[in-house]
């Protein structure tokens, strides 16, 4: 799933243009409740770690929290990127699936602001993300229902106001109903697969889609490509890297019908 951002406070992820580019190629996921971890070859450097500006809490009963060993193509080495709950982390998957993302910083320093009845109050935005256009954006992420209960909108409507443009070009409040959890699946297992890509594949992927009348099922490729079980894969990666287009919206398996092209 890849997004447009654009001046709203709210973000419609569906709403979305094509952005053929493929992110990270490592990236480990911990938990801080004693979880399994996955394992990820990051070399011999460890990654670099977390910038939070705002101390995390290790444990909640009622929340997920933990990190995410990042590498974008900006960053010379991978980072720890923490988030404080499943629906952080799920943004945070979306984002770098999106392609353009060159820099994603969770809690970056506090904003001052007076709120709408004039007292003085600081936010933690969730991440401050840089686009490869150089456009910086503060992204609030919060569930629907606590947004409105707590006027949270307005609060960011204050903030917008006094925010320095050197911290930030804009405000984006993301909430549980800007994405389905099909879109969340398929953005945490678009950015599994690319820690394992295989470029010789990707080529022989080239060549069968040249020769194939769309559309088509990931089932269908996958079988041409001959990879044993790793042509689901291939396929998968490519819908996420422009070679074929499909519904992200709705979770992508064997029977998803898929066009050539990144054409949404």
């Amino acid at each position: 799933m890849t997004t447009q951002i654009t001046n709203n406070l709210t973000l419609n992820f569906n709403a979305a243009e094509t952005i053929a580019e493929t992110l990270p190629r490592s990236l480990q996921q911990t938990t801080m409740g004693g979880s399994a971890a996955v394992s990820v070859d990051i070399g011999d450097l460890p990654p670099l770690p977390s910038r939070s500006m705002r101390r995390i809490a290790r444990r909640s009963k009622n929340s997920s929290r933990g990190g995410v060993v990042v590498q974008l193509p900006g960053w010379a080495r991978p980072r720890i990127v923490f988030f404080e709950s499943r629906l952080e982390l799920n943004v945070l998957y979306i984002l770098l699936a999106r392609g353009d993302v060159i820099d994603v910083w969770e809690q970056p320093p506090s904003i001052s602001y007076r709120d709408a009845d004039g007292k003085r109050r600081s936010h933690f935005f969730d991440f401050l993300i840089v686009l490869k256009s150089g456009r910086r954006i503060a992204i609030a992420v919060k569930p629907a229902k606590i947004a409105v209960r707590s006027k949270f909108v307005s609060d960011l409507k204050c903030i917008r106001q006094e925010m320095r443009k050197d911290f930030a070009d804009d405000i984006l409040l993301i909430t549980d109903q800007d994405f389905t959890k099909a879109e969340a699946q398929n953005a945490e297992r678009y950015i599994d697969f690319a820690r394992h890509k295989d470029l010789g594949r990707e080529q022989s992927l080239k060549e069968v889609i040249a020769s194939t009348s769309f559309p088509a099922t990931v089932a269908e490729l996958a079988a041409k490509l001959d990879a044993d079980g790793e042509g689901f894969r291939s396929v998968f990666l490519a819908i996420y890297e422009g070679l074929l287009t499909a519904n992200k919206t709705a979770l992508i398996d064997s029977q998803t019908t898929v066009l050539a092209g990144g054409v949404q």
